[in-house]
């Protein structure tokens, strides 16, 4: 099973490597960017972010690839089954997030130190880096079962309005939870929170890669091909 599921993220990977002179452009121009903007501020958040944005949420193409080739169909005509290509999936798009993410910290960091000469604030940076991660997560899991249910096109489209619409109705929870509760705010400390949200960004990232997996499975599972 792994190494079929290892074949499946080579297959992705590839899909890459077909555009990797367009990959190779877009790098050294966020590498010229966040350069230049180094010179009056410290860039070194917003550029990990930028890479994560770039590259990382890139990976949801290989959907379009896929589907454009009919390569599902070709697959499951093989020994491979449909959860081997459901987790393929949701692993390719995890660690391509990771490594574009990690890649901008380190890039970020060595052309600050260059240029600026030290980062400061480096553990608050690193935590609002996680966030922005749990973020991307956050789209991607709404993504990915959209694209399974109705497309690519559609499901872009439906995966725009499904976490603004999850976003608003935990807003309007918490929202009516201060009011009804109105000595919660003092007593939540938000300086605590943001202390360990590493930690609370990891319990949300494993939340929103196991339900997402789930529902994708289930409706990839009972779609025709």
């Amino acid at each position: 099973m792994m190494n079929t599921i290892k074949g499946l993220m080579l297959k992705d990977l590839y899909v890459f490597k077909n555009y990797k002179s367009n990959i190779y452009f877009s790098l050294i121009m966020v590498i010229i960017l966040i350069a230049i903007a180094s010179f009056e501020i410290d860039v070194f958040t917003a550029g990990s972010i930028i890479f994560l944005i770039f590259f990382g949420m890139n990976s949801i193409s290989t959907f379009s690839y896929d589907e454009n080739a009919e390569s599902d169909d070709y697959l499951l005509s093989l020994t491979i089954t449909r959860k081997d290509i459901v987790i393929a999936k949701y692993l390719f798009t995890f660690f391509t997030s990771a490594i574009s993410i990690i890649s901008g910290i380190i890039i970020s960091f060595i052309i600050t130190i260059i240029v600026r000469g030290h980062v400061s604030g480096l553990g608050n940076a690193l935590r609002i880096c996680f966030i922005a991660f749990t973020s991307s997560s956050f789209l991607m899991c709404t993504d990915i079962p959209c694209i399974y249910k109705w497309g690519v096109e559609k499901g872009r489209m439906q995966s725009t309005i499904i976490p603004a619409l999850l976003i608003f109705v935990f807003g309007l929870i918490c929202s009516l939870i201060l009011l009804l509760f109105s000595n919660l705010y003092n007593i939540v400390d938000l300086k605590l929170l943001f202390k360990y949200s590493p930690i609370i960004c990891l319990v949300l990232n494993i939340i929103f890669y196991f339900l997402s997996y789930h529902i994708s499975y289930k409706i990839f599972s009972k779609k025709s091909i």
